[in-house]
């Protein structure tokens, strides 16, 4: 990286974020590959109790999570790691994991190295009308409009390539 495409120092809080509703959770945006030229993104979720996200490898990113609020499980290759309200979680580029929600809601940080998999996110979700879980009443994207989307994302950012597996770990 030389100078001229050095990232800029930056500030953004969860009220300023592009904020997102799907899968039945909040996502702010704090930083982005094009804040991070690329080196990493920041997402904040709000998510509601019960599966939050099944069984999935990130082939070339790796991904943590910081618990800001509540309590979630971890399947790390089906192994399971409990995390409250402060822990870290990291989890390596090529490993199989899911989690869950076990308390009311979470509040999470959450960081992908290097960037890309938010644009998976932005691709499958609406703009959020609040700062708050998204209404029951909003529909899940269309499977197959969701896999063109997620095929042009990781065209561009290659690190945003994730494999789904079937099942949910519990």
């Amino acid at each position: 990286m030389n100078a001229q495409n050095k990232p800029q120092a930056f500030q953004v809080n969860s009220a300023e974020g592009r904020a997102y509703w799907g899968m039945g959770i909040l996502w702010i945006m704090l930083a982005t590959a094009e804040d991070t030229d690329g080196q990493y993104s920041c997402i904040e979720q709000l998510v509601p109790h019960g599966p939050a996200a099944g069984p999935h490898i990130h082939e070339a990113a790796d991904e943590t999570f910081y618990i800001m609020e509540g309590e979630a499980t971890f399947f790390v290759e089906d192994q399971p790691i409990k995390a409250t309200a402060g822990s870290f979680v990291s989890i390596p580029r090529g490993t199989k994991h899911a989690f869950q929600i076990d308390s009311e809601m979470a509040r999470l940080l959450n960081t992908y190295v290097p960037a890309g998999f938010e644009y998976t996110i932005i691709a499958t979700t609406v703009p959020a009308e609040a700062r708050t879980l998204p209404p029951a009443s909003l529909p899940f994207p269309n499977q197959e409009q969701a896999n063109q989307a997620l095929e042009q994302v990781t065209q561009k950012y290659p690190a945003a390539k994730t494999k789904f597996l079937q099942g949910f770990a519990s």
